[in-house]
């Protein structure tokens, strides 16, 4: 006869043991042999159009009118908050084909995108997550039957919140290694990479502070839109909006921003008001942030169209020109402290009228993002 030699083993698990055993042979019996007592039955469709619920996949069918009349938008999109944290080297959509005719190279060219939180304007902790609430892929169609086609595919989100970082900043006697050149004082786009293009509509909020050196006035604060930065550049101020929209961009122009003056010679005589006209390469722009940014989307189209916002009350601002089109309807590029702009005495009168002195590719003393753990320069 065995004996157990095991101390200090106690009877009662023994026999809680056995009662579950018996538990789930008894439930496992009863699902097998019993029958259940209430089967699944067969719904009609007016039963079904009174239940309710939530699923994870939404589907819908927008009838275009006014702007997209002619065309049909299907759309199939997640009920979800996705989160996103990306770093990508070489960004390029749609190269050469029928917009070479515009300009060579691509409809899309970013170097070195970091997608991730944020922290009010700026850009969040590394490994924070870009978000896209409600993300969808939507089909643009025209025609019907056999000679129904579709014209255009857009990826979109109800809203998108994160940082968009672009570019690579350069030191002084550094040569630039994505588009040539020695990064120098005289030669400030050579210290800059990032936007080489892009093709699509943004409408950017701007707001910062430039030195302006006056010969033989001195140096004067300029401050515009709503900043920050210091008391001489008051929330006040009113919002300064810049929008462009094309295809294969690379400069934004925006004539007549409204400066406001402080801390130098014509403050003092009592002119606070002035004007400049702001002609800028992309490339100084190396990150937006997208605060909770309505109908931000990536598309790609064979023909010129609008798509519908995501609530379905109108289209997007701009139309899609065909190739890759990038909508970015609101962006903060905010608290730039640039660097100083040196105007003659002509010059500097003509700011005294909108819509100003024509400021071409002024240093904005922007620094992309780090998005990166550990000594790599670029993840």
């Amino acid at each position: 006869m065995a004996v157990c030699s095991c101390r200090g083993f106690d009877m009662r698990y023994l026999n809680r043991f056995r009662k579950m055993s018996m538990a789930i042979s008894s439930a496992f019996f009863m699902m097998v042999v019993v029958p259940p007592a209430i089967a699944l039955t067969e719904l009609n469709d007016s039963e079904l159009g009174i239940v309710s619920g939530q699923a994870l996949f939404v589907a819908d069918s927008i009838v275009g009118s006014g702007l997209g009349a002619g065309y049909n938008y299907t759309r199939v999109g997640l009920d979800v908050a996705l989160g996103l944290n990306a770093n990508i080297n070489k960004l390029q959509l749609g190269c050469g084909g029928y917009n070479q005719s515009i300009v060579s190279g691509c409809d899309i060219d970013l170097d070195y995108v970091s997608l991730m939180g944020r922290s009010g304007n700026t850009a969040g902790a590394v490994g924070s997550d870009f978000v896209l609430t409600r993300p969808y892929i939507e089909i643009a169609t025209k025609g019907s039957g056999s000679t129904k086609e579709v014209v255009g595919i857009k990826i979109g989100a109800q809203s998108a919140d994160g940082f968009f970082g672009i570019g690579r900043r350069y030191a002084i006697n550094e040569v630039n290694l994505e588009n040539g050149g020695t990064c120098t004082t005289g030669a400030p786009l050579n210290c800059h990479s990032g936007i080489n293009r892009i093709s699509g509509y943004l409408n950017a909020e701007f707001s910062g502070q430039i030195p302006v050196a006056i010969t033989p006035l001195g140096t004067q604060t300029a401050c515009f839109g709503r900043t920050t930065i210091n008391a001489s550049c008051p929330m006040t101020n009113a919002p300064v909006y810049a929008a462009t929209s094309g295809t294969r961009l690379n400069n934004l122009v925006r004539p007549g921003i409204p400066l406001t003056l402080s801390a130098g010679f014509l403050s003092a005589i009592g002119i606070s008001q002035a004007y400049a006209t702001i002609d800028e390469n992309l490339r100084f722009v190396h990150g937006f942030a997208l605060a909770n940014t309505s109908d931000f989307f990536l598309s790609f189209q064979r023909e010129r169209l609008y798509y519908p916002t995501y609530d379905k009350t109108g289209y997007s601002a701009a139309a899609a020109n065909a190739g890759w089109w990038m909508n970015v309807p609101d962006v903060k590029v905010m608290d730039v402290q640039g660097a100083t702009v040196s105007l003659g005495l002509f010059a500097a009168l003509r700011a005294l009228a909108s819509p100003g002195p024509v400021v071409s590719n002024s240093e904005l003393n922007q620094v992309p993002p780090s998005n990166c753990y550990g000594s790599s320069k670029f993840c």
